[in-house]
């Protein structure tokens, strides 16, 4: 049960912080297009 938790919770941090990576990677792209 504690396993399988800290896997859930492991792999949902991942996906955040791809988010906000990937968020930040298109709008500092956009910026340089921009200008």
């Amino acid at each position: 049960m504690t396993g399988s938790a800290i896997a859930f919770l492991v792999i949902g941090a991942t996906v955040l912080w791809g988010g906000l990576l990937l968020t930040l990677m298109i709008t500092i792209k956009n910026e340089k297009a921009a200008n």
